[in-house]
């Protein structure tokens, strides 16, 4: 079977900030590549061989969850690529510990060659792994990388401080400058909207009230407006792709001094290098810029919406450390979070009703109390399934040591063989319309071919699931088991949020007060049931 070489190339956004402000464009992903080709041409035993192309654009090497570093990491356990070339040891990655790790332990454990090319490093050499020159290097791009992003962060609290507006999307009722996409100019049509919102809540009319009356006239919602006018944004904060407007909707636009003609900038900030999870800022250290742009509405309109609108505030009489369910429990026919009541004895209820006459929400309040039952009833029977697989697994482990080269190796043949049965299935399919063999011929070979071709594919699943369910050393780690069965020792007598936070995904709840209770880790429990089928 012919081996295969990987070419990685990633840019991150402060690379592409930086190259605005007039850096060199040395690593432009398109550099990168004629890099990695010319390199490759040069080495005979790389020249002949597959070659495929991973890239992460606009992602921090600070971040290994990039989509392309990972399914390139994954397709290198399972065997499917024997070299990696990168330009440099800062492509692959900024994280000095997570890059030692890789090219000093695992790559050599899973026999991966890895080349950065101007770095000259070459993991076929062997002093070349554990050198100094190398860690140092690693050690440096790492505090690269971290004295970046300080100078990008403040390279944008500066433009915003002059009064540019920095986000990727206009809000609603905006759109951005064609002449200078740091200005913003209003959308008329969406703009209307948004004054009539303002209207209404300064003649005294509640957030739900309004919302129930823009979906009453079928007024497009943000997001469904965007979308009709070809917003490139792929990401949205909605539960559903056909969302409706909602109290919190209308509050939040309420709340938006944008509409003022003011930018705001820095509401939230990254808590990690690279990382893209967020959190809040205190409202003292926002950015805010009046006059940058046209206002949709006056500051007397904004006011008068402001006095009318109950001010936010934690809601008196919610302890939130013992609110273990918050933003879990969510009604099973409209998706939207259930409303918490302030009782001496809780209740969940779905408020869809007050907005919207789309959904046929169940009309149950159900009990806290009730519901906590049921997560706890079906957390025990989650931990004890978790220790009787972990048994099961165990004893045959015992009984036949797992051989994780040969199992890459049978997978990366089996994955070649599958391939081959599609490629036949086809070619079967233009042979019969070329003529050259006839419907019952076609069918029959077909049959066969697909028996053969489902029957791999599910040996397939059944290895590689038992090659993800076991570490380097043999030992057992799926997460569907090690996170339950760690909970079985400890007397659950009550839930807290940091174990709902681990184990429990969410809880939908439909008509006639039926749960349905979704965990966390189901792809790994049935990788576990698949390695368990497969013996």
């Amino acid at each position: 079977m012919m081996a295969t070489t990987a070419k990685y190339v990633r840019l991150s956004s402060e690379d592409d900030d930086l190259r605005k402000g007039g850096k060199l464009e040395s690593n432009s992903i398109a550099n990168q590549r004629d890099l990695l080709d010319a390199f490759i041409s040069r080495m005979p035993e790389l020249a002949g061989t597959n070659i495929i192309e991973f890239c992460d654009d606009g992602w921090s090497g600070k971040n290994f969850e990039r989509p392309a570093v990972q399914e390139m990491i994954a397709q290198a356990r399972a065997g499917m690529i024997q070299c990696i070339v990168v330009k440099d040891l800062s492509r692959f990655g900024r994280d000095y510990l997570t890059v030692g790790s890789y090219i000093s332990s695992v790559f050599p454990f899973l026999g991966v060659r890895f080349i950065a090319v101007n770095d000259g490093y070459d993991s076929i050499r062997p002093l070349d792994v554990d050198s100094l020159d190398t860690s140092f290097k690693t050690l440096l791009y790492d505090f690269y990388s971290r004295d970046l992003s300080r100078k990008v962060r403040k390279a944008k609290r500066f433009r915003a401080q002059r009064g540019d507006f920095l986000s990727p999307f206009a809000p609603y009722g905006f759109v951005k400058d064609p002449a200078n996409k740091n200005h913003l100019l209003i959308d008329p049509p969406a703009a209307e909207v948004v004054r009539r919102i303002f209207r209404m809540m300064g003649s005294g009319h509640p957030a739900e009230h309004i919302a129930k009356v823009l979906n009453r006239e079928a007024v497009p919602t943000p997001m469904l407006y965007k979308r009709a006018a070809g917003c490139s944004r792929t990401s949205w904060p909605s539960v559903q792709n056909e969302n409706i407007w909602t109290g919190s909707l209308i509050a939040k636009i309420l709340r938006d001094e944008r509409y003022i003609g003011t930018n705001v900038y820095g509401k939230r900030m990254r808590d990690q290098v690279g990382h893209h999870h967020t959190v809040k800022v205190r409202k003292a250290e926002w950015i805010t810029m009046a006059g940058t742009h046209d206002g949709i509405v006056t500051q007397a309109e904004f006011d008068k919406a402001q006095l009318a609108m109950r001010e936010f505030m934690e809601r008196d009489g919610i302890n939130l450390s013992e609110w273990v369910l918050r933003h879990k429990v969510r009604c099973g026919v409209c998706s939207y979070t259930m409303a918490r009541s302030r009782a001496k004895h809780p209740v969940y209820y779905c408020r869809t009703y007050r907005v919207s006459d789309a959904f046929a929400c169940p009309s149950e309040r159900v009990p806290e109390a009730d519901i906590l039952e049921a997560v706890l009833d079906g957390l025990h029977v989650q931990a004890m399934a978790a220790v009787e697989m972990s048994r099961i697994w165990e004893e045959r482990h015992q009984r036949k040591k797992t051989d994780t080269a040969a199992l890459r190796k049978n997978i990366a043949a089996l994955r070649e063989i599958h391939s081959k049965l599609e490629r036949q299935i086809k070619d079967l399919y233009t042979s019969f319309g070329l003529g050259d063999i006839s419907k019952a011929e076609y069918l029959a070979a077909k049959a066969a071919a697909t028996q053969k071709r489902d029957a791999a594919a599910e040996q397939l699943a059944g290895w590689e699931a038992k090659l993800e369910n076991i570490s380097e050393d043999g030992e057992l780690q799926n997460q569907f088991i090690v996170r339950f069965r760690s909970y079985v020792e400890a007397d659950m007598k009550e839930i807290t949020q940091e174990i709902l936070s681990d184990l429990l995904s969410g809880i939908h709840v439909y008509p006639g007060g039926r749960l349905e209770i979704i965990w966390n880790y189901r792809d790994e429990y049935k990788k576990m049931v698949l390695d368990l089928e497969g013996g």
